[in-house]
């Protein structure tokens, strides 16, 4: 069985919404699913064109690529970054066009944090991530690149050629290429490029069209996601109703703290579907 993971990598909550705008994606349901369908004596083959996306969906379809009982293969045909290489690490067997690109990086975050301790909180889980993403690396390439090797090609956001893959032990062999044409390949090497890699729109912008759209008129509510069609609350007539602190009238560090504290909450509550 042949499965497509094209665009970006998003958890099954999302799903609905990325279908719903006809945008790339794939997530952990598309693979579990597959699994389930398998035959008896069948293999599964995962034809990856992905940017990333969210690391915990991909760590859950390396989970879900682990515990597959079949023969698993993945074919990159054009990319795969970030957590698409994870995806590609529990794979039996990878293979890449030979013009495809192979990219990984460290792993980052959206939001932010007020203090130092959140500043440390933050920094001891992206080094959890990044060590179990490497995980993945160090197991697939089953001792042909070290993991120091690994973290400092993580740590550089590395773009490589399928020769430069087949180095590190990310990929196995060439797709689609006799083996002449790809022993030529190998011999020849390429050239490591550092990068950074976009994704599609967020889910909270595809939340605010959809939300726009159906209050509009000019698309219908999705099952299970209602929209309030009332729309965003009026502003309050008196600044006593939101207190947010003048950070040029700050007297403390304390004072300053609690302001950014309230603003977060406040971009929270406005970004929160309704």
């Amino acid at each position: 069985m042949k499965i497509n993971l094209y665009g970006e990598i998003v958890s099954d909550e999302w799903d609905w919404i990325y279908s719903l705008f006809e945008i790339p994606h794939c997530c952990p349901r598309l693979v579990r699913e597959a699994i389930e369908q398998l035959g008896a004596d069948e293999d599964l083959i995962l034809e990856i064109n992905s940017p990333g996306g969210d690391v915990w969906a991909g760590f859950e379809i390396f989970g879900l690529l682990q515990g597959c009982r079949a023969r698993t293969e993945a074919h990159i045909i054009a990319m795969a970054a970030s957590a698409a290489t994870t995806v590609c690490s529990a794979c039996d067997t990878v293979l890449a066009s030979p013009v495809a690109q192979v990219m990984i990086h460290q792993p980052s975050t959206w939001g932010g944090y007020v203090n130092n301790d959140g500043a440390r909180e933050l920094l001891n889980f992206l080094d959890s991530v990044r060590a179990s993403i490497i995980n993945g690396y160090v197991i697939k390439a089953a001792g042909k690149t070290s993991r120091d090797r690994f973290e400092a090609l993580v740590d550089e956001s590395t773009w490589m050629p399928v020769q430069d893959a087949i180095d590190l032990g990310l990929v196995d062999g060439i797709l689609d290429a006799d083996e002449e044409a790809a022993q030529r390949l190998r011999e020849q090497g390429g050239i490591l490029v550092s990068n950074m890699a976009s994704l599609s729109p967020a889910p909270t912008a595809l939340l605010e069209r959809y939300e726009a759209a159906v209050r509009a008129g000019t698309m219908a509510e999705a099952p299970g996601h209602p929209v309030d069609r009332s729309g965003a609350p009026a502003a309050p007539e008196t600044t006593d109703a939101a207190p947010v602190i003048d950070r040029a009238d700050a007297e403390t560090v304390e004072d300053l703290i609690a302001d950014w504290r309230l603003q977060a909450v406040i971009d929270l509550e406005r970004a929160r579907p309704v």
